[in-house]
C-alpha cells in the first residue's frame, strides 16, 4: 500500500512536467501493465509510477477535450446549457458556470463543438438566473487565458482543474431565454438554490458572506478586506467548507447515530452501532460536499472522510498511516490533478503532522496543552510550503487558530448548519439562529483583527525554490521525538529558508521586467540596491486589481519589500488601478506622477517634470516629459516619459503619449531619445507610434503592453508593421507573458524567454 500509493503520486507528478500531452493511445498500455504487475513480484513501484502516469494522462485528455477552436474565439454562438453553479454578482456583472448541451453559429446556425463547461459573465441588467435552470444564450467565448507572471495566480491552471474549457460573456440579453429547469429533478441543486435565496433574503449583516461560505461553499462574496485578515492570520481554511468542516459535521452525525443505535439491542443485533454510524458519517460527508457544490477541496475532504468511516465499517484495524495513504490513493484516483492545488499538499501534510504529534510518547495529557502542541507543530511544519506557495507566512497563526478552530468548529459551524436547516421548517427561528451565528462571527472577527494588526503579524518572504527540500527535512528533524540525533542539523537545513535570497544583481547590472497585466502597464526596474516601479496596472473590480494580484506577488518573488521610487505615468485606471494596494503593502519612499493633486497619500507626491534626473550607481534616470504647462494637454499626453540609461543600453518608458508629444520629443530631444528598449506608447494604438518617432527612437526591442483579445484591438496591425519595418523586434505581453531584460557591462542586453513560455505546461493555451 505505502509503496504503491507513493509511486502512483510520483507517476502523476511526472506528467505535470510535460509541456505537451503524450498521445492518448498510450492509455491502452495501462491494462497489460497492471497484469504484469500482478504477475511479476516486487514490481509494485514501477507499476505504480506507470499506472499513475497513464491514469493522469487519461484524465488530462478528458479534461482538455473538446477544446475551443481558435477560429471560434470572439464569434457569436447560440448556446443551450444548464447553469451549473450558484451565480455570483460581482459589481455590474453576474458570473456563473454553464454546462453546454448544444452550440451553433449565429451566422448560419451550423452546429459547432465547444467545451462541455464554460464560465460566463452576464454584464449589465439581466434577468434572475438560478442554479439548475436551462437557458438559451448568445455568447462570445475565448480559450482559457490568464496573466503569466512569477508569483501570480495561474488562472489557466485553475480552469483546467475545474474542467472549464472556455470563458466568455453573454452577448445579447434580449435573445436569452429560459427554456427549462432541472431543480425538481435534482434535489441537491434545488436545495442549494433554495438555501442561497433564503440566505440572501434573510437580511443578515455583512457576515452573510461568511455564512454563505460555510453553508454553501460560496467564497466569492467575502470582501477584499476580510480576505486580507484571514490570510494575515492563517485562518482562511476556516471560512470555507474544508476537511475540518466535513470531518466535523460527519463526526457529529456519527456520534448521534452511534449513541441512539447502541441503546437498542434489537437494532444492534441486525447491524453493529459502529457500522451504521460509519454509514451515516459517509452519507453526511457526501451530502455536505454536494451542498458545497462538490468543489475540489470538498471532494478531497469527502474522500478522506469516506476512507476513515469505511475502515470503521469493515472493522478493519488499519494503521493511521495506511488510512492516510489509502485516502491519498483514492483522492488521486478520483482526480489526479488535485495535486495542482496548494490545498492538496497542505491538507495531507497537516494530517500527517497531527498523526505524528499524537503518536509521540511525550504527547501531553492536558487537552489545552494538546491543542497548543498541535498548533505549534502545524505552524512550524507547514511553514516551508506556505512560504513556497504564497511568499508569506502568518506568524500569529498558532495563536489565531488556537482560538478560531474550536470557536468556529463548535460554535459558528453548528449554528450555521442548524440555522440553515431550520429555515426549511420555520423561517423566523432559522433566521434567529443565523443571527446567533453572525454574532459568533463578530466575536471571532474582533480577535482576528486584534492579531492581524499586531506588529510583525505577517512575515513576507521569498526564497529560491531549491531551499524547499532541505527546509522540509529540517522541519521533520525538529519534530521528531526526543532522543533522535541531528537536531542541530535541522537548524542548518532551515537556515536557507530564512537567509537565502533570490538572484541578487551583481554590481553594475540592471534588470527590467514588463509585467503581464492585461490591458495596462506595470514595469519594475532593479539596479543593485534600488528599485523603481513604473505604473501599477489596471483595476478590474473592487476586489481585483493588478497591484495586489500581480505587482505585489512579483516583488515578493524577487525578495523586494521596499520601492525607492514609484512612478505613476498618469491617473488612468489601466496604469494606476493597482496603486492603493502597492502603497499599502510595500514601503514606497518616493511617489512621482504628472499631477500630484490626483493622488492623496501620506507620502509626499512629487511631480515628474522635464529635466529632473538622478543616478543610481551607473544607471542614469531622466524625465523627458511633461513640462510645467500640463494643463494645456490631454490626460494621456501628460504621461511621465522616463529615459533610463545604462552603460549597456537604454530604456524609454512613454506611458500613453500620443502623436503631439511624440512630435515634440522628436523636435526638441531627438539627440537623446534614440533607445534600445522602447515601451511602445499607448499600448500600440493608432494615435501613437508615428514613423518619425519610430525612426528617431530606432529601438532594438519594441515592447507592447496589451491584453489578450482586448476590446480596443491593441496593438494595431499597422503599428506593429511600422516597428517591424524599422528593424525592431516586437514583443507583446499578451503572447509572451512577463518580459524581462538584463543589462550588464559584460553581456550587454539580454532578453529572457517570455514567462508564458518558461512556465508552459500542457494545460496552458497555445497561441
Amino acid at each position: 500500500m505505502i509503496k504503491f500509493a507513493i509511486a502512483f503520486l510520483v507517476g502523476v507528478l511526472i506528467l505535470t512536467v510535460f509541456e505537451e500531452l503524450p498521445n492518448w493511445k498510450w492509455i491502452i498500455a495501462i491494462f497489460p501493465i497492471l497484469f504484469l504487475g500482478l504477475v511479476i513480484p516486487r514490481s509494485v513501484v514501477v507499476v505504480g509510477i506507470i499506472v499513475g502516469f497513464l491514469w493522469a494522462l487519461a484524465h488530462a485528455h478528458i479534461k482538455l477535450h473538446p477544446g475551443l477552436d481558435k477560429n471560434l474565439e470572439g464569434v457569436d454562438l447560440n448556446i443551450r446549457g444548464e447553469i451549473s453553479s450558484i451565480p455570483s454578482k460581482i459589481g455590474l456583472s453576474t458570473r456563473f458556470e454553464f454546462s453546454v448541451i448544444s452550440a451553433s453559429l449565429v451566422s448560419d446556425n451550423s452546429s459547432v463543438n465547444i467545451p462541455r463547461k464554460v464560465r460566463l459573465n452576464w454584464y449589465g441588467k439581466n434577468p434572475e438566473i438560478h442554479l439548475g435552470e436551462h437557458w438559451y444564450v448568445t455568447a462570445r467565448l475565448k480559450r482559457p487565458w490568464g496573466f503569466a507572471n512569477p508569483g501570480s495566480f495561474d488562472y489557466e491552471k485553475w480552469l483546467f482543474e475545474n474542467e472549464i474549457g472556455a470563458t466568455g460573456y453573454v452577448r445579447n440579453s434580449k435573445s436569452a431565454k429560459r427554456v427549462g429547469a432541472t431543480n425538481l429533478t435534482s434535489p441537491v441543486k434545488f436545495l442549494r438554490n433554495w438555501l442561497n435565496n433564503k440566505l440572501d433574503g434573510s437580511q443578515l449583516d455583512e457576515n452573510s458572506s461568511i455564512i454563505k461560505a460555510l453553508a454553501l461553499g460560496q467564497r466569492g462574496e467575502i470582501s477584499h478586506q476580510r480576505r486580507n485578515v484571514l490570510t494575515g492570520t492563517g485562518t482562511s481554511h476556516l471560512m470555507a467548507i474544508s476537511g475540518l468542516h466535513v470531518g466535523l459535521v460527519s463526526g457529529f452525525m456519527y456520534l448521534i447515530v452511534f449513541q441512539i443505535w447502541k441503546r437498542s439491542e434489537k437494532l444492534c443485533i441486525k447491524i453493529a452501532a459502529k457500522r451504521i454510524a460509519a454509514l451515516s458519517g459517509i452519507a453526511m460527508s457526501i451530502f455536505y460536499a454536494l451542498l458545497a457544490g462538490f468543489s475540489i477541496p470538498t471532494q478531497r475532504a469527502m474522500i478522506m472522510a469516506t476512507v476513515v468511516y469505511a475502515s470503521i465499517y469493515f472493522m478493519n484495524s488499519l494503521r493511521l498511516w495506511n488510512v492516510l495513504l489509502l485516502a491519498l490513493l483514492c483522492v488521486l484516483a478520483w482526480d489526479p490533478f488535485a495535486i495542482l492545488s496548494p490545498g492538496f499538499w497542505l491538507s495531507f501534510l497537516a494530517v500527517t503532522l497531527i498523526f505524528t504529534t499524537i503518536r509521540t510518547a511525550n504527547f501531553p495529557s492536558s487537552r489545552i496543552l494538546q491543542m497548543i502542541r498541535i498548533q505549534w507543530v502545524l505552524a512550524l511544519g507547514l511553514l516551508p510550503l506556505t512560504i513556497y506557495f504564497f511568499q508569506q507566512a502568518a506568524l500569529v497563526s498558532p495563536v489565531a487558530n488556537f482560538f478560531a478552530v474550536p470557536w468556529v468548529s463548535f460554535t459558528t459551524v453548528p449554528l450555521v448548519m442548524m440555522g440553515s436547516g431550520l429555515l426549511v421548517i420555520n423561517n423566523q427561528l432559522g433566521t434567529w439562529i443565523l443571527d446567533l451565528a453572525s454574532y459568533s462571527i463578530d466575536i471571532l472577527w474582533k480577535v482576528l483583527m486584534f492579531l492581524y494588526q499586531l506588529p510583525y503579524a505577517n512575515w513576507q518572504h521569498s526564497s529560491p525554490d531549491w531551499v524547499l527540500i532541505p527546509a522540509v527535512i529540517g522541519v521533520v528533524l525538529i519534530l521528531l521525538p526526543k532522543g533522535w540525533p541531528s537536531k542541530a542539523l535541522s537548524l542548518i537545513l532551515l537556515s536557507p529558508l530564512v537567509f537565502a535570497k533570490v538572484d541578487n544583481l551583481k554590481n553594475g547590472e540592471m534588470h527590467l521586467s514588463i509585467l503581464d497585466v492585461g490591458q495596462g502597464l506595470a514595469a519594475v526596474v532593479e539596479t543593485g540596491d534600488h528599485v523603481l516601479v513604473y505604473d501599477t496596472g489596471p483595476a478590474f473590480s473592487d476586489n481585483f486589481n493588478a497591484g495586489k494580484s500581480i505587482v505585489i506577488p512579483y516583488l515578493r518573488t524577487r525578495g523586494i519589500n521596499r520601492v525607492d521610487m514609484l512612478v505613476v505615468s498618469h491617473p488612468d485606471k489601466d496604469h494606476a488601478g493597482g496603486l492603493d494596494d502597492v502603497m499599502k503593502n510595500v514601503q514606497v519612499d518616493h511617489l512621482v506622477t504628472s499631477r500630484p493633486q490626483d493622488f492623496q497619500y501620506q507620502q509626499h507626491v512629487s511631480p515628474c517634470r522635464k529635466g529632473v534626473s538622478w543616478t543610481w550607481g551607473e544607471v542614469e534616470f531622466r524625465f523627458l516629459h511633461p513640462t510645467n504647462e500640463i494643463h494645456k494637454i490631454s490626460k494621456n499626453n501628460r504621461s511621465c516619459v522616463l529615459l533610463i540609461r545604462h552603460p549597456a543600453g537604454s530604456v524609454l518608458m512613454t506611458g500613453d503619449i500620443e502623436r503631439r508629444i511624440e512630435r515634440k520629443l522628436v523636435e526638441n530631444q531627438a539627440d537623446i531619445i534614440d533607445t534600445d528598449i522602447l515601451i511602445v506608447p499607448h499600448h500600440g494604438s493608432n494615435s501613437s507610434s508615428t514613423e518619425k518617432f519610430i525612426h528617431s527612437t530606432s529601438p532594438q526591442y519594441a515592447v507592447m503592453a496589451a491584453g489578450y483579445r482586448n476590446p480596443y484591438g491593441f496593438p494595431k496591425k499597422d503599428v506593429v508593421l511600422r516597428y517591424e519595418k524599422s528593424g525592431a523586434k516586437v514583443i507583446n505581453t499578451s503572447s509572451s507573458g512577463m518580459i524581462s531584460f538584463s543589462l550588464s557591462n559584460e553581456q550587454g542586453i539580454e532578453l529572457s524567454q517570455g514567462f508564458r513560455q518558461l512556465r508552459r505546461k500542457f494545460w496552458h493555451t497555445r497561441i
